[in-house]
């Protein structure tokens, strides 16, 4: 952080207290005590440490610190996602281990944790951070970079969590080919209630803006969730030009926000609404636009967007202010067939809710990437036809760290093999699911993304609450679907979608749980491999409403 501004900064959320600002300046200081702090405890350059940090204003110069110190960050989730801190302390012992940690660095908060995880993986020495005004003052030396600028590990919706190795040079280079994308300039600002341990928040808002210099408005999930209207009155109020988020951010803010909220707020400003992470439902940007568009809201501003930790982030991405297409297939998806549009149009304009789901553009490739969509064995395919989607350039990472004997890899001498089917059409990307969540009927590809998109219809099946797993063997396939809901009206109109989507010879199981029941990774996603296993074992909790539990073999 030389040269850190003293008018651009950080603007943290303090709920009834409102923003507290921290310029760049005094955070390099800051982070500068940091590094001077682990060096003086014993870290040698290209020691791994772990993060584990509660309050997002002390991860910050921890963060920046551990860098400037020549060292490897790995960020962990916090606890929220958690059910009880025992599976948290085995869970952050878990990557401990992977990661080869040399510190832990915590919060007096978190320490306890931190110090039963270095205990149960045999791996690390425990540093608590207190005070950062108590660490005494150093001078801003910054040690050479090591080899691998960030230790990522990824969200485990498909498996166990795994350490993506990025380079300082895949890190750069992501960033830059971010502000590309998007056409940073100092004119802008970001706002993020992102988690920072995620790819999303860590690398898309937060080092984005660190790198540009330009304000930074930063609330926690948490936050958000209790008040998504004061994420909204960033923008309205303070002229913010920049934001990110999954579709169920926008969608939670249209439902959570009145219009008489907005009184008074000007969104003219607001030109990149960036929506990735997951499958992007056109309702949640229509309602969004049809609530904000009244005070200067422009549906150009989204920004559809695919990334992932193994390329550091970013990958594709619509060019803000040009209108993301939204369309419908017709027939089934094959690998290595050509798919066939029957119906498009725009998002954030309202669309039929009716027949097929729509699938949204993520855009082409960001600076510096090369995407292609390949067939079973690896061969690439033309526009227009369906496969497994591929990613070679510049923010591809160096490979997993310590991966488990026999366990596969998705990085091959031939480009980093995503595990997600989809197709480009134009030359933009469109996303259809993870391959290892989906079922082959009768020749055609079926992805549990595409049921839960489905069922989003139903009455009584709350957004973001429903998971649907799918396995079984080429002779029985079975889908088991859980929904956080009360009642049992919702039923029939589930099974109906379930039939239509799926096929007749799918034997579905429906369970309702209590809100929480399902189990989701640390950002947010379901873990739908783990409630293939409950399934398969009978230790799904909550109420069996159609179908029944059983071991059905391995998934498909």
């Amino acid at each position: 952080m030389d040269n850190a501004s003293v008018d651009r900064g950080i603007h943290f959320f303090r709920n009834e207290r409102g923003w507290e600002f921290r310029s760049y300046a005094e955070l390099a200081g800051q982070a500068g005590r940091v590094a001077a702090f682990l060096v003086g405890q014993g870290a040698r350059p290209g020691d791994v440490v772990s993060l584990l940090l509660s309050e997002v204003e002390d991860f910050v110069p921890a963060f920046l610190g551990t860098m400037l110190a020549g060292l490897t960050p790995s960020p962990i989730a916090s606890p929220v996602t958690f059910q009880g801190v025992g599976n948290y302390s085995n869970h952050v012992a878990d990557i401990v281990r992977t990661a080869g940690s040399a510190l832990l660095l915590a919060d007096a908060e978190l320490a306890e944790v931190a110090r039963e995880a270095a205990r149960l993986s045999g791996r690390g020495r425990t540093l608590v951070l207190g005070d950062l005004s108590e660490l005494p003052d150093a001078p801003l030396v910054r040690r050479p970079e090591p080899a691998v600028a960030l230790l990522q590990f990824t969200s485990g919706s498909s498996g166990t969590p795994k350490g993506v190795q990025v380079s300082p040079e895949n890190l750069a280079g992501n960033v830059r080919a971010i502000h590309g994308w998007l056409g940073i300039t100092p004119e802008d600002s970001c706002s993020s209630w992102l988690p920072m341990y995620h790819d999303m928040g860590l690398v898309g808002t937060f080092l984005g803006s660190v790198v540009a210099q330009i304000d930074l408005w930063l609330m926690t999930p948490l936050e958000f969730i209790r008040s998504p209207l004061r994420w909204i009155e960033a923008h309205g109020s303070n002229g913010v030009t920049v934001t990110t988020a999954p579709n169920f951010g926008y969608a939670y803010a249209a439902r959570r926000v009145r219009p008489d909220d907005l009184a008074g707020m000007d969104f003219s400003r607001w030109r990149v609404a960036m929506n990735g992470a997951e499958r992007i439902v056109p309702k949640a940007a229509s309602d969004f636009a049809a609530l904000l568009g009244p005070h200067g809201f422009r549906a150009e501003a989204f920004a559809p967007c695919y990334g992932l930790a193994e390329s550091t982030l970013a990958v594709t991405g619509v060019r803000p202010g040009t209108g993301a297409r939204a369309i419908r297939l017709t027939g089934g998806l094959r690998t290595g067939e050509p798919v066939q549009v029957i119906e498009q149009g725009t998002l954030g304009d309202p669309l039929p809710e009716d027949g097929p789901a729509w699938l949204t553009s993520c855009g082409a490739a960001v600076p510096g990437a090369i995407v292609d969509v390949v067939d079973e064995e690896g061969a690439a395919l033309p526009d227009g036809t369906f496969g497994e989607i591929r990613v070679r350039g510049t923010s591809v990472a160096l490979g997993y760290r310590s991966l488990q004997e026999g366990a596969s890899s998705n990085f091959t001498p031939d480009g980093l093999h995503t595990g997600d089917s989809g197709f480009l059409l134009d030359g933009e990307l469109y996303v259809v699911g993870r391959v290892g969540d989906s079922l082959k009927i009768r020749g055609r590809r079926v992805h549990a993304e595409d049921v839960e998109a489905g069922l989003t219809a139903v009455p009584g099946v709350p957004v973001g609450r429903c998971a649907v797993a799918l396995g079984g063997s080429e002779q029985a396939h079975r889908a088991v679907l859980l929904v956080e809901a009360a009642g049992d009206h919702w039923l029939a109109p589930a099974l109906g979608v379930l039939r239509s989507v799926l096929d007749g010879s799918v034997e579905v199981t429906v369970v309702r749980v209590q809100r929480g029941g399902i189990p989701r990774t640390s950002s947010g996603k379901p873990r739908r491999r783990l409630i293939w296993r409950q399934f398969q074992d009978g230790e799904v909790g909550g109420d069996v409403l159609h179908g029944e539990l059983a071991a059905v073999g391995q998934p498909g």
